[in-house]
């Protein structure tokens, strides 16, 4: 798997952190971090097993005494567990006093990028038919990455090899039970499958969104 720190070119050199993925370095009003104040979070199992990979984008500020400090998502992988996990990480960096005069207050942006080592391999398809509208949702949309809204609800899943979806977990919403479990028990209504003339490697991970009736 491959994941690391990356930045805008901008503040690359700022950000010398082992496996980095960065920019070229330009000049930059902060010296370069000292790659031992910064430890790479770890790909979270339960992200490795649902294959999730994505593009966290952070920004933060630097207390006085060089502690990172309010730092926020700019932009989301798409995956709570991912951007929680770079949180983290990025929270138990220290710099330096001198550097946190030098970025005077500044909003810092540093990205991360999960990505998976390897050929992506074949993620099964939804079978025609299958899931069909009823009650309070309207349909499920296959590999829909869009993040959870009012009109529907990303989840992610596992398939099992009769094609039924299990491990059903929903992203990024903040459900009543009751209807936490109707979504559920729809999405395991849904069938998936392979187009037998496509060749490759195949994973029984699957995502897509919930899309509720209106």
């Amino acid at each position: 798997m491959t994941y690391g720190f990356g930045a805008p070119a901008a503040l690359a050199a700022a950000l010398a952190i082992p496996g980095a993925v960065q920019a070229a370095p330009q000049s930059t009003s902060l010296p370069t971090l000292s790659p031992e104040s910064c430890v790479r979070p770890a790909y979270p199992r339960e992200a490795i097993r649902y294959e999730l990979e994505g593009i966290t984008t952070l920004r933060f500020r630097l207390a006085p005494d060089g502690r990172v400090a309010k730092v926020q998502v700019a932009t989301s992988s798409g995956w709570a567990m991912l951007d929680e996990a770079v949180v983290r990480s990025l929270q138990a960096c220290r710099f330096t006093p001198a550097q946190a005069v030098q970025a005077g207050g500044a909003a810092l942006p540093v990205q991360y990028v999960w990505s998976l080592d390897g050929e992506h391999a074949l993620r099964p398809h939804l079978v025609p038919g299958s899931c069909p509208a009823g009650g309070r949702f309207a349909g499920f949309q296959a590999y829909d990455n869009r993040p959870s809204g009012p009109n529907g609800v990303k989840v992610r899943l596992l398939v099992d090899p009769s094609g039924q979806p299990r491990g059903v977990k929903p992203e990024g919403a903040s459900l009543a039970p009751p209807l936490a479990a109707a979504l559920v028990k729809y999405v395991e209504s849904c069938r998936f499958g392979f187009d037998p003339s496509l060749k490759g490697e195949r994973t029984d991970t699957a995502y897509g969104r919930v899309v509720f009736a209106r």
